[in-house]
């Protein structure tokens, strides 16, 4: 079979194992990236320097930060799309589009894989609606990350592409319900093993003393604020133990009565594989106190290093994290439940110990990619009455 995937950097931690499966298991899978001055810092890749020039070209020719991944993905069937100017609406950005829906166009391929939905001259696409498929990560809009545009984008893309593939079976029964979708039309799959981060030497964290982390882009319905207030009540208990925030992006709630306490670090900026790979070797255990969630990345990266976690009940976090088994489940928007939580683990060494061999002993052997590449075949050869 004959697949485009069309994906982006944010998704490469789950995207390269996946085409490399799929590659593996005999189909001719291209894989295509868009890379711009705003995302070359991004899950996987750490793009120092744009290249200059604006167009499609094969990745290792023009970024060596690829090369990381050779064992991984079949890098001469990688492409970037490559974007200089940083305007959305830039006249050479568009054209870019045009382009590239062309370019998939003449390659005649039997599927359109797209992971997020087409918008401005992307939408050319649903000229060949019948290729397309598309994973949708979010089966619902983030809080504090919604737009009308961004929800026109979404009810368009479903009207028109007749296959959806969702990531957790918790959501499927409400996004069917909210957007009018008939559920013969939804396939179910999985995010597996975020095995790439693997890939790459560990950069040592430097903390200097006990600590437990939350990583991930900085943005409202993460749940930050709870989790800052939880570890003031956690410190008075654990003194020693201190809170690292390593994410990028731009807070949302004044921080400012948080900086100046020492056993909480910011390192509010882009936090490379290499970094966050020796965060997560060195940390207790991790942090995520969202607010809102579908699945989430940081459960499958965390677990991949045998990091157990602190998750609130939100989406399908409760099904990816065992309550008391690979990590500790809490009510949502709850400073002391999350305190509570974190003292449980950090009075427990044998308890976080067994989950520490529960995560490889029995979430490591169901989270292969084999099973989730012909989870994908199996919805591109399907046919929907």
């Amino acid at each position: 079979m004959k697949i485009i995937y069309f994906s982006h950097p944010c998704f490469t931690d789950c995207d390269f194992p996946l085409v490399g499966e799929l590659q593996r298991s005999g189909h001719d899978v291209s894989y295509y990236i868009p890379i711009a001055s705003f995302n070359k810092r991004s899950a996987l890749l750490d793009i120092k320097r744009l290249h200059p020039k604006t167009g499609i070209f094969r990745a290792v020719d023009i970024y060596e930060e690829f090369r990381a991944y050779e064992n991984v993905i079949d890098l001469s069937k990688v492409y970037v799309v490559n974007k200089r100017h940083k305007q959305k609406y830039h006249p050479a950005n568009l054209w870019l589009m045009l382009r590239l829906v062309w370019h998939f166009h003449r390659q005649q391929a039997d599927v359109i894989q797209l992971t997020k939905e087409p918008s401005l001259m992307m939408k050319c696409l649903y000229l060949m609606k019948k290729k397309l498929v598309l994973t949708v990560h979010d089966p619902f809009i983030h809080s504090g990350a919604g737009s009308k545009g961004k929800e026109r984008d979404r009810k368009t893309a479903y009207r028109n592409i007749q296959k959806l593939v969702l990531l957790n079976g918790r959501q499927v029964k409400d996004f069917s319900e909210h957007y009018h979708i008939p559920e013969s039309r939804i396939f179910l799959s999985k995010l597996g093993e975020y095995g790439c981060i693997e890939q790459v030497p560990s950069v040592p964290a430097g903390v200097g003393k006990p600590y437990i982390l939350f990583f991930g882009l900085i943005a409202e319905y993460k749940g930050i604020e709870y989790l800052l207030e939880a570890m003031v009540r956690v410190h008075r208990q654990y003194p020693e133990v201190m809170l690292v925030v390593a994410g990028g992006g731009k807070y949302y709630f004044d921080i400012s009565p948080f900086q100046g306490l020492n056993y909480i670090q910011f390192r509010n900026r882009y936090i490379s594989i290499a970094e966050l790979s020796g965060l997560l070797r060195d940390c207790e255990f991790g942090v995520c106190p969202y607010k809102d969630a579908t699945q989430s990345g940081v459960v499958q990266t965390a677990f991949t290093l045998g990091v157990p976690m602190v998750v609130t009940d939100v989406g399908a976090l409760a099904d990816a994290v065992r309550d008391g088994k690979t990590g500790i489940v809490v009510k949502p928007c709850d400073a002391d439940a999350l305190a509570v939580g974190i003292c449980r683990l950090l009075e427990d060494d044998r308890l976080l110990e067994s989950m520490r061999n529960n995560i490889d002993s029995e979430w490591k052997p169901n989270m292969g990619w084999r099973s989730i590449a012909e989870d994908y075949i199996k919805c591109y050869q399907s046919k929907i009455e």
